[in-house]
C-alpha cells in the first residue's frame, strides 16, 4: 500500500456487484480512497458533490449508459479534465473506439486483471497529476522571473533551490551558470560537468541540429514558452523538456539565453504509452486477433465503397469466399490449439499470394473472404487457383512437428458480371464455393460453372 494513494480518490460506476467488489478489493490494498455507484444517475451527482481523481466506468448500464455519462461529464468544465476509463470486454473493440471519441482516456477489460487494472489507474493519475503541476508551474514560473528583477536575494534562494532547471547560456552553447536542478536534469552529479563544456550539443543532444532549430526560433521571437526538447542525458538516456527562456544581452552587448527547464519526460512516456494503447485498440477494431486478416466489421464497411469505385471508375472487382476442405477432420486429429496455429499459417498463405490493395479477411471458422479491386472474374479465378496452388506446396503445423496437407474450395464472383452490390456479390460467391463441397471439394468455382 503507497501512502501517497491514498490523496487519490476514485469513483467505481458499475451495475453488476461482483465487477464492483473486485476492483475494489484490488484497489483499496493499493490504498486509493474508494466511491461506489451503481448506475449513470447515481454517478453524476457523487461528481457534483464530490471531487475525484479518476473515474472507473461501465459502458452498459441501466437508465443512463457509460458514454451518456462520459459525454455529460465532458460537457461540463468543472468535471472535463477528470480522467475516464471504461470497464468493458474484449469483445466490445467498437465501443472502445467510439469511448476514445467522446473523451474517455483508456479502458480495462472485465474480468479483470489485477496487475494491469492496477497499472492502468496509477498510469492515468500520475498523468492527471502531471498536466495540473505542469500547468502550476508554468504560472509560478512566470511569476517568479517578474520577482527576479524586484529581489536579488529572494531570485537567488529561489535560484539555487528551485525544482526547476535554471540556467544561463551562450548562444553558442556553453553554460553560463546553472541551478543544482538543471544539473540533476541533465543526468550530471557536479556542476562542472556543464560548466567545462564548451558546446552542450555534442554531448547532450541527440542531433546537435535540434539546439541549432531553437536558437534560431529564440532569436525570430525573443521569447520561447513551454518549447519541447529531446536531449540526451549524462548517462545516454533520453529525456524531454519543456524550456521557457528568453534572450538577453551582457553588460557588453552580446546576446545569451536565460530560462528555466521542466522535467517533462514521465509525462511523455506516459502519452506515448496511451497513445500506443489507442492505436493497438484502433487496430483491432477492423482486424481479426488470431490471423491478423481484417474482420468482417471491416469489410462490411469498406466493401460498399470500394464497389462505389468501381461504378465511378468503371474498373472491375471480385471476392473469392474460400472455405478450407476437411478442417473439422485437421482439429480432431491435432487439437484447438494446433487448429489454431493452421488458421494462422493458411492466413499467412494467403497474404503471401496478395498485393495491394487486394486484401484478406477472416470470415469465420475456416472460411476467408478475399477482395481484390481491378479484378474481372477470369483473373479472380487464376489468384484463387493460385492460392490452392500455393496451399497444395504449404506443409503445415511443420513447426509443431506435424505434416498436414490443406486443400481449399473456392466459390469466385465480380462486379459487374454477377452483381453490383455487396450482399449478392457476398451470397453468390458463397453459393459457388458450397456447390463445390457439393461436387468434391477443393477446386474453384465461378458462380455456377466449376473450374
Amino acid at each position: 500500500m503507497s501512502n501517497e494513494n491514498q490523496k487519490f480518490k476514485i469513483l467505481i460506476v458499475d451495475d453488476a456487484p461482483i465487477n464492483m467488489q473486485f476492483a475494489a478489493c484490488i484497489l483499496e490494498r493499493e490504498g486509493y480512497h474508494l466511491m461506489f455507484a451503481w448506475d449513470g444517475e447515481t454517478a453524476l451527482d457523487l461528481v457534483k458533490s464530490d471531487r475525484f481523481d479518476l473515474i472507473l466506468l461501465d459502458i452498459i448500464m441501466p437508465g443512463i449508459n457509460g458514454f451518456e455519462v462520459c459525454r455529460r461529464l465532458k460537457k461540463n468544465d468543472a468535471t472535463r479534465d477528470i480522467p475516464i476509463l471504461f470497464l468493458t470486454s474484449m469483445t466490445e473493440t467498437e465501443s472502445l473506439v467510439k469511448g476514445f471519441e467522446i473523451g474517455a482516456m483508456d479502458y480495462v477489460t472485465k474480468p479483470f486483471n489485477e496487475a494491469e487494472l492496477v497499472a492502468r489507474v496509477k498510469t492515468h493519475l500520475e498523468l492527471n497529476r502531471s498536466k495540473q503541476e505542469l500547468k502550476k508551474t508554468n504560472e509560478k514560473l512566470i511569476r517568479e522571473i517578474a520577482e527576479r528583477r524586484q529581489a536579488e536575494t529572494q531570485y537567488r534562494n529561489m535560484y539555487e533551490n528551485a525544482v526547476q532547471g535554471m540556467f544561463q547560456s551562450t548562444l553558442s552553447g556553453k553554460i553560463l551558470s546553472a541551478n543544482p536542478s538543471y544539473v540533476r536534469i541533465m543526468g550530471c552529479s557536479l556542476p562542472e560537468e556543464i560548466l567545462t563544456n564548451e558546446d552542450i550539443s555534442k554531448e547532450f543532444y541527440y542531433n546537435p541540429e535540434d539546439r541549432e532549430k531553437m536558437i534560431a526560433s529564440l532569436k525570430k521571437k525573443k521569447i520561447l514558452t513551454n518549447y519541447e526538447l529531446r536531449i540526451r542525458r549524462k548517462d545516454g538516456t533520453p529525456a524531454w523538456l519543456l524550456l521557457n527562456v528568453r534572450l538577453a544581452t551582457d553588460d557588453k552587448g552580446e546576446p545569451f539565453m536565460e530560462g528555466i527547464v521542466t522535467d517533462n519526460t514521465a509525462r511523455k512516456l506516459a502519452e506515448e504509452e496511451l497513445r500506443h494503447s489507442e492505436m493497438t485498440f484502433r487496430y483491432l477494431a477492423v482486424h481479426d486477433n488470431l490471423t491478423g486478416l481484417y474482420n468482417t466489421r471491416y469489410l462490411y464497411q469498406v466493401l460498399p465503397e470500394l464497389i462505389r469505385t468501381s461504378v465511378s471508375d468503371n474498373t472491375p472487382l471480385s471476392l473469392i469466399f474460400m472455405d478450407i476442405d476437411n478442417f473439422k477432420h485437421t482439429v480432431d486429429t491435432y487439437g484447438h490449439l494446433n487448429g489454431s496455429q493452421a488458421l494462422q499459417e493458411v492466413a499467412e498463405t494467403i497474404r503471401e499470394t496478395l498485393t495491394e490493395p487486394a486484401y484478406g479477411v477472416a470470415y469465420g471458422g475456416d472460411e476467408f473472404v478475399v477482395v481484390l479491386p481491378g479484378f474481372d472474374k477470369k483473373q479472380a479465378i487464376e489468384k484463387a487457383e493460385e492460392i490452392r496452388a500455393r496451399m497444395r506446396e504449404t506443409v503445415y503445423l511443420s513447426n509443431r512437428g506435424h505434416h498436414v496437407k490443406l486443400r481449399a474450395s473456392c466459390g469466385v464472383s465480380a462486379y459487374p458480371d454477377d452483381a453490383d452490390d455487396m450482399t449478392r456479390l457476398l451470397r453468390l460467391a458463397d453459393k459457388a464455393m458450397f456447390n463445390i463441397k457439393k461436387k468434391g471439394k477443393d477446386a474453384v468455382c465461378g458462380c455456377e460453372e466449376v473450374v
